[in-house]
C-alpha cells in the first residue's frame, strides 16, 4: 500500500463510524427502533428510538404529476364561495378579515377535495373598500411554468371589492 493510499482510508473509515450515544439521544424523538453494535461486538438496541420521516410519499422518481391542477375546475366553485361571501356586505375592517378568513378556509377545503395529485396551495383573499382608487395587487414567486398554476376570481359591490386568489405548486 503506498503512502498516498493511506490518507484515502483513513478519511472512508472516520465517515463510516459508528453512532455516538449523542447521536442516539438526538433521534429519542423519531418513529423507528435503531440497533447498535457496541465496540464489544454486543448488540444493544438504542433505547426507544424511532425516526418519523417528514414526509409521507414514497420516492417514485416521478418528475411530474399525474393530474395536473385544473384552474377551471376550482374557479366555478372559487367564484360561488366568493360571490356569497361578500353580496350583501358593507365594508367593515374587522368583520371583513373574518369573512375572507371563512372565504380561504372553504376555498382551500375544496380544492384539497379535488385531490389534485402532489401540490401545495396557497389561497389568499384581498378586501379593501372602493373609494375610486386604482387596485394593484401582486404576488411573487419561484415559479415552474409546466407545473405550477394559479387562479384569480373577483367580486364587486357599491361598498368593496374582493380578490381571490389561489396558488397551486407542485411539490417533488
Amino acid at each position: 500500500m503506498s503512502g498516498a493510499d493511506k490518507p484515502r482510508l483513513v478519511e472512508r473509515r472516520a465517515s463510516l463510524r459508528k453512532p455516538s450515544r449523542r447521536d442516539l439521544d438526538r433521534l429519542r424523538a423519531s418513529n423507528a427502533d435503531i440497533e447498535v453494535d457496541d465496540d464489544d461486538g454486543h448488540h444493544t438496541k438504542g433505547g426507544s428510538t424511532v425516526w418519523k420521516p417528514k414526509t409521507k410519499m414514497a420516492c417514485t422518481y416521478r418528475m411530474g404529476p399525474v393530474r395536473k391542477f385544473l384552474p377551471h375546475v376550482v374557479k366555478k366553485r372559487a367564484q360561488e364561495i366568493l360571490d356569497k361571501a361578500f353580496t350583501d356586505l358593507a365594508y367593515d375592517h374587522d368583520n371583513c378579515r373574518e369573512v375572507s378568513d371563512k372565504v380561504s378556509t372553504d376555498t382551500m377545503a375544496f380544492v384539497k377535495e379535488q385531490a389534485f395529485d402532489r401540490y401545495r396551495y396557497v389561497v389568499r383573499v384581498v378586501v379593501g373598500e372602493k373609494k375610486g382608487q386604482t387596485v394593484k395587487i401582486v404576488g411573487r414567486a419561484l415559479w415552474d411554468q409546466e407545473k405550477d398554476n394559479f387562479l384569480t376570481v373577483t367580486h364587486e359591490n357599491r361598498h368593496l371589492y374582493a380578490v381571490c386568489t389561489v396558488f397551486a405548486l407542485y411539490f417533488e
